[in-house]
């Protein structure tokens, strides 16, 4: 019996080359005698390669019984709201949306065919159900009007997620400004189409830009002093203080016209003396 040079586990070496805990390579007594030291170190750090192992191959051109049974239920419903619709009123009109409706389901039930990764699918589903509500707008009001709004919002749904999961997007500082970009545009757009409310543009975008600088601030120093604790409390608690007095003079301005502070210095009260606490 031999011991790993690494972990230091009781090996069997004629039923194991590798260590079973740590897949260190288990030399011999004649390697180690026509070895040298320096080969030996480095055979320690030799370890065992696992085959990947190889995925089942998927035919994605044949459809689960289950999606085939929806497919053909679903064409079938198509073909009967179309002639319902004709053979009434001589025309194509109501059975439009369920229509649409029906296709929608389908392609959402994609991921039961194809196989590929989820952010694909995610992707996928979000632009099916853009399309979707414009082409409902169009059909109820004859253009576009509450569809904006729903797209605006999937959109910037889609992008926070993206941001957030994706992972050739790295760094917390350029994730934190993908996400207050997006936000901004967001709001812009529409404050553009709201001409008669500038609650947005008052309020949303003052809020939006102090959140990303205090956010910034205390990223900094957590990042720099993690070892620090009371540092990093302090950076929160007086980061959320300033929040609360902006968002509290930023709605009485937009509510009364001035800048006046009704609620924000309860918060100050208790935690300006945690704050001086850490120093202490």
């Amino acid at each position: 019996m031999k011991y790993c040079m690494k972990c230091g586990v009781e090996v069997n070496e004629q039923k194991h080359r590798f260590c079973p805990l740590c897949n260190t390579i288990i030399l011999s007594d004649a390697e180690i005698e026509n070895l040298t030291m320096r080969q030996i170190k480095l055979a320690k750090s030799v370890k065992l390669k696992k085959p990947k192992p190889t995925p089942k191959k998927i035919n994605p051109n044949v459809p689960p019984l289950i999606y085939l049974i929806t497919l053909l239920v679903a064409i079938t419903a198509i073909i009967s709201l179309l002639v319902i619709d004709f053979v009434i009123g001589f025309n194509i009109s109501w059975s439009l949306i369920p229509i649409i409706s029906i296709i929608l389901f389908i392609l959402l039930c994609l991921p039961l065919v194809v196989r590929k990764k989820l952010y694909w699918f995610y992707t996928f589903d979000t632009f099916i159900l853009i399309v979707y509500f414009i082409l409902l707008n169009i059909l109820i009001n004859h253009r576009i009007t509450w569809s904006f709004y729903v797209i605006l919002s999937i959109l910037l749904l889609w992008i926070y997620i993206s941001t957030i999961f994706l992972n050739k997007i790295k760094g917390f500082i350029l994730k934190l400004t993908f996400i207050t970009i997006s936000t901004t545009i967001y709001v812009l757009l529409i404050t553009i189409s709201l001409s008669q409310n500038n609650v947005f543009s008052r309020l949303v975008l003052p809020i939006n830009g102090l959140v990303f600088i205090l956010s910034i601030i205390t990223y900094m120093f957590i990042k720099t002093y993690y070892y620090k604790w009371h540092v990093i409390v302090s950076t929160i608690t007086i980061n959320t203080s300033i929040l609360c007095i902006g968002i509290d003079l930023l709605i009485n301005k937009f509510l009364t016209d001035r800048f006046i502070l009704k609620w924000s210095h309860f918060v100050l009260i208790v935690l300006i003396p945690l704050t001086l606490c850490m120093y202490y």
